[in-house]
């Protein structure tokens, strides 16, 4: 008999996620708050489910006599999935080990407990004043981010102590008990670390350089595969990153690892217990790797082993979009010719006619991206922009 599989999720993400359980043979059940998620038409049974109702989820799962769970970049499914683990008996993280991954303050930590090289940071609770004495151990520029949010919301670089009272109502909203952080700023160039941990053995499957927008903003607008390390290099961050691994007690998962290198080597900002954001470990490492970690997930939930080999060495590349702020978007323009070029492998808009175009201060104000392959770092950033201009020219202003 075939295996189901519960994906949380049937957004834009979610797509390869649902269309590599249907390359496995796996029926998929998926479930999205959003009636009209882009996942309800290739899902092999779709439910409009609101991603706080337990009770529904878990009467899905009984239903379909589930075999296992999965979600893609998503962090909100994370503890009611851990959950609906503990009570059906699925393969997936342990509450405490969700709380660990999601809480940044928990995961640091479990990181310093460990001597793992990290950001160093302070917790500010909700009532607790911010003043310069009690950052008088810290060293300026800092961080500021929200105790357990993503997708870059409410993180701010602050330069200077007067900046703090500018942020720090958005950074508190975006924090589920408006608690926040304040880190040191960790000098260096930042990559992600696509990652799958089975029965308890980490394998790097890929190394992938951040392009993030100007400060005090820290939003990602490209990413590039591989990235360009020496092979020391390499060993460094394979060491750190399998201990903070380990640290979090992550296990028969795939993750998302941010570091930094510094001047004394590889710092860990934070770890996804989950597949990593901005079509990463779909298009962009299977691009490059040939790895599909979105099947690598699904088998994993089954019980099963993955298939981690390298099919192909290429270099590819996502580039999120920037418009003139405050402009209004009159229409837009079809844009599937694009597809045409075999060196474009996805491209989407995601703003629609008469929004107005915002300031990016999180990645959900990116307009559009645009990923390409190519056999070299000059070529794929060569295509990279050509295609830009093409895509930006399919969106009207005025």
């Amino acid at each position: 008999m075939k295996k189901l599989i519960l994906i949380f999720g049937g957004g834009l993400g979610q797509l390869t996620l649902i269309r590599a359980a249907k390359q496995l043979g796996v029926i998929s059940v998926v479930i999205d708050p959003n009636p009209d998620a882009p996942g309800r038409v290739i899902a092999d049974f779709f439910y409009c489910v609101d991603g706080n109702d337990y009770k529904k989820t878990k009467q899905i799962a009984i239903k379909h006599n589930i075999n296992g769970i999965v979600t893609g970049q998503m962090e909100k499914p994370l503890k009611i999935m851990a959950r609906l683990a503990v009570e059906m008996g699925y393969i997936f993280h342990s509450p405490e080990v969700v709380e660990k991954c999601t809480n940044k303050y928990i995961m640091k930590s479990a990181f310093q407990t460990n001597n793992i090289p990290c950001a160093q940071g302070k917790l500010f609770k909700q009532n607790e004043t911010i003043n310069p004495d009690s950052l008088i151990d810290m060293t300026l520029p800092v961080i500021l981010k929200p105790l357990d949010s993503f997708s870059s919301q409410g993180v701010y670089k602050i330069n200077k102590f007067e900046e703090i009272k500018d942020f720090i109502p958005e950074t508190r909203s975006f924090s589920s008990d408006n608690s926040v952080l304040i880190e040191e700023f960790i000098e260096g160039p930042e990559y992600s670390i696509e990652s799958v941990t089975y029965n308890k053995k980490t394998t790097i499957v890929q190394y992938t350089q951040k392009i993030i927008t100007p400060f005090p903003n820290t939003v990602e607008m490209g990413h590039v595969q591989p990235a360009k390390l020496e092979n020391e290099q390499k060993i460094q961050i394979d060491t750190v990153v399998k201990k903070a691994i380990k640290a979090l007690e992550i296990n028969n998962s795939v993750s998302h690892t941010e570091l930094k290198i510094t001047a004394q080597g590889p710092k860990i900002i934070e770890i996804g217990a989950r597949l990593g954001g901005d079509f990463i470990p779909s298009y962009l490492t299977l691009t490059s790797t040939g790895v599909n970690m979105d099947k690598a997930a699904i088998k994993i939930a089954l019980g099963k082993k993955p298939n981690l080999e390298h099919k192909h060495q290429k270099y590819s590349f996502i580039k999120y979009i920037a418009l003139s702020e405050g402009k209004r978007v009159v229409e837009i323009k079809e844009y599937s010719d694009l597809f045409d070029d075999p060196d474009v492998v996805f491209a989407h808009i995601f703003v629609k006619s008469g929004d107005i175009i915002p300031k990016i201060t999180d990645s959900a104000k990116r307009p559009a991206c645009l990923l390409v392959k190519a056999s070299s770092l000059n070529h794929v950033y060569k295509t990279a922009k050509e295609k830009e201009n093409i895509l930006k020219s399919r969106i009207l202003l005025t």
